[in-house]
C-alpha cells in the first residue's frame, strides 16, 4: 500500500516531469532537492491518499513556491542593500498565486537583511585580474589600487543564458531563482570561452541568486587559486526613463538630505519637467518659455529650478514649494548658459552680457555684471562662492570677478570652446573644444592646458567632473568618454543621439540625457564621493 504523503510527493514530482515542484531543479532521485531543500519524499503515513492529506500537502507546496518566488523578487529588486520598492511591487506580480501579504514580504526582507551582517563586505574590487558577476552579466577586468586599468570585457546574461525573458524585470527575477508561471527551469549559464587563463579574484554582487551562484561555483572549481568574495549588492539596472518630447537641455543634482537624484529637462516647446531618478512619472512639469529651453540649473535646496530660453527670459520656478514662477532677467536674444550659486543667478546671452540676479532681492530684472564680447557668449561656469565667473566661446575662455565684473584672467585655447565645467573643489576647469578635445586647466594658473581628453570625432558638447577629478565628455555623435584619476581614458558608451546633459550621481554613476529624450546610465567602478567633493552631480 502506498502511503499518503509519499503518494502526494510522487504525484507532484510526476506533474513536474521529475523536477522539484518548488524550484524546478532536477529531482535526480534524491529525497531532498539540493537547490531549495524541498522534501521530495514525505514521511511514512499509513493509509490512502485522502483529500485532507492532499489538501495539507498542496498548502505546504504552495507556501514553499510563494516563498521561493518572493525571495527571488526581493533579490531582483536590490535587497539586501539599496532595494527599490517600486521594482519589488512590479516583480511581486510574477509570484505564483499572486502578490504576498505584507507580513510575508516583511519576513523575507528581514531575513535578507541579515545576510549583510554575516561578513565584512569590501567596497572596492581587490587588485589583480577580477571576474565579477553582477546584475548585467559577467565582466573581466584588471584592477590596481582600486581602479580599473583598462576597459572591461563583458558578457551579458542574455549571451550566457539563452532564452531569458525580454523584460528586464523578468530577467532579474529568473536569475535570482524565481519561477512564476514558467514550466521549465532556466538552463545553466555557460562559462565564456575567452576568460583569462589566470584569475586572481572571483567576485559576486549577487549573493544568493540561484543562477549566478551556480556559475560562481563552477568558476571556483575552474580557478581554484582565485580568491572568492562577495561585494555589496549593486542597485539593479533601472528601467529606461524617456522624455517623449526629447531634451534640449538637462541637468541633475543629488537632493539635499536624501539619496534621491533630481533630473531637470527642458524641451523644444518651452516646457520644463522634473523627475526623481529612476521614477518614470515626473514630479512636476510646466511650460515656462515661449520657445525652446536652452539651459537650466537646480537650486541648492532642490526646491526650485532656474531656466533660460530662446525667448531671452531667465525664470525661477519653485516647483516643490509654492509653484510660483517669476522672471529674474531678460537678454536680447537667446539665453545661452546660466548657473545658480549661493543664492545668485548668473546668466549669459546672445547679447554678450553676463547678468547677475540675487534671489529674493527686490526687482524683476538682473543687473549687467560684465559685457564679455560676442566671441565669448557660448558657455558659462561659476565657482561655488560666486567669486569667479568663467565665460567662453570662439576666442577661448576668460575669467571675471563675480562681484564687480572686472576681468581677472584668461585660459588659452587654440580652438572654439563649446562647453565648460568646474570640479567640485573649484580647482580644475575643463574646456570642451571644437576639435574634439577637452582641455583641463588649474583655475587661477596661467599657461596652457595641463591635461587633455581626446578620442572624439566631433566637437565636445558636454563636460562634467566627477568625484576626485574624474572627467566625462560627450560629442555630437553621442560618444561618451571618461578620463580617470590616473590619466587613462576610455569610451564608456554611445548614446543614440546627441547628449544634452552629462552628470555624475552621488553613488558614482554617469548620467547622460539625449536629444531623443532617453536617459542612460553608466556605472563606473571605483568612482565614489569623498569628503572633499562638494555639491551635487
Amino acid at each position: 500500500m502506498v502511503t499518503g504523503e509519499k503518494a502526494a510527493a510522487r504525484h507532484a514530482a510526476e506533474q513536474s516531469e521529475s523536477c522539484c515542484p518548488v524550484c524546478l531543479a532536477t529531482a535526480e532521485g534524491r529525497p531532498e532537492c539540493t537547490n531549495c531543500r524541498w522534501t521530495l519524499e514525505g514521511p511514512t503515513v499509513l493509509g490512502a491518499l485522502t483529500p485532507e492529506i492532499r489538501r495539507a500537502f498542496d498548502e505546504r507546496l504552495a507556501s514553499a513556491r510563494r516563498r521561493l518566488d518572493l525571495t527571488a523578487a526581493a533579490r531582483a529588486a536590490g535587497y539586501p542593500g539599496r532595494g527599490e520598492p517600486e521594482r519589488l511591487n512590479r516583480l511581486e506580480a510574477l509570484l505564483r498565486r499572486g502578490p504576498p501579504q505584507p507580513t510575508e514580504r516583511d519576513q523575507v526582507l528581514a531575513e535578507l537583511a541579515d545576510e549583510l551582517t554575516v561578513t565584512d563586505l569590501p567596497e572596492l574590487l581587490p587588485d589583480g585580474v577580477v571576474i565579477e558577476l553582477g546584475p548585467r552579466g559577467l565582466r573581466a577586468v584588471t584592477v590596481r589600487n582600486g581602479a580599473e586599468q583598462a576597459e572591461a570585457t563583458e558578457w551579458p546574461w542574455a549571451e550566457l543564458l539563452p532564452g531569458l525573458p525580454d523584460s528586464a524585470d523578468e530577467t532579474l527575477f529568473c536569475l535570482a531563482g524565481g519561477v512564476g508561471d514558467r514550466t521549465a527551469r532556466a538552463t545553466e549559464a555557460r562559462e565564456p570561452a575567452a576568460l583569462s587563463a589566470t584569475v586572481d579574484v572571483l567576485a559576486s554582487r549577487l549573493r544568493g541568486w540561484a543562477v549566478p551562484e551556480r556559475l560562481l561555483a563552477r568558476l571556483t572549481r575552474r580557478f581554484p587559486q582565485a580568491r572568492t568574495l562577495y561585494l555589496p549588492p549593486e542597485r539593479p539596472e533601472p528601467g529606461p526613463l524617456r522624455h517623449a518630447g526629447g531634451f534640449t537641455t538637462a541637468v541633475c543634482r543629488g537632493a539635499p538630505d536624501s539619496d534621491d537624484v533630481l533630473l531637470v529637462g527642458g524641451g523644444q516647446d518651452g516646457s520644463v519637467t522634473v523627475w526623481k531618478l529612476w521614477q518614470r512619472a515626473p514630479l512636476a512639469s510646466r511650460k515656462l518659455h515661449d520657445r525652446r529651453v536652452t539651459c537650466a540649473d537646480l537650486t541648492e535646496d532642490g526646491l526650485s529650478v532656474v531656466t533660460g530660453g530662446q525667448d531671452g527670459a531667465v525664470r525661477l520656478w519653485s516647483f516643490a514649494a509654492s509653484g510660483r514662477v517669476r522672471v529674474l532677467a531678460w537678454h536680447d536674444g537667446w539665453v545661452n548658459a546660466l548657473r545658480q550659486r549661493g543664492g545668485v543667478v548668473f546668466s549669459l546671452g546672445d547679447d554678450a552680457c553676463v547678468q547677475r540676479t540675487v534671489l529674493g532681492a527686490a526687482g524683476a530684472a538682473g543687473d549687467v555684471l560684465a559685457r564679455v564680447g560676442w566671441a565669448s557668449a557660448t558657455a558659462l561656469e561659476v565657482t561655488g562662492d560666486g567669486r569667479v565667473v568663467i565665460v567662453a566661446g570662439s576666442d577661448g575662455a576668460s575669467l571675471w570677478d563675480g562681484r564687480n565684473g572686472a576681468r581677472i584672467g584668461r585660459l588659452t585655447a587654440e580652438h572654439e570652446v563649446a562647453c565648460l565645467a568646474l570640479d567640485r573643489a573649484d580647482r580644475l576647469v575643463a574646456l570642451g573644444c571644437a576639435d574634439g578635445v577637452a582641455r583641463i586647466f588649474t583655475l587661477g594658473a596661467e599657461g596652457t592646458a595641463e591635461a587633455e581628453l581626446g578620442g572624439h570625432t566631433g566637437p565636445v558638447r558636454q563636460v562634467a567632473f566627477g568625484p576626485g577629478g574624474v572627467l566625462a565628455t560627450a560629442d555630437d555623435a553621442g560618444t561618451v568618454r571618461v578620463r580617470e584619476r590616473d590619466g587613462t581614458a576610455r569610451t564608456v558608451g554611445t548614446h543614440p543621439d546627441r547628449v544634452r546633459g552629462l552628470a555624475f550621481t552621488p553613488d558614482g554613476r554617469l548620467i547622460g540625457a539625449g536629444a531623443d529624450g532617453l536617459v542612460r546610465t553608466w556605472p563606473l567602478a571605483g568612482i565614489h564621493r569623498t569628503d572633499s567633493d562638494k555639491g551635487g552631480p
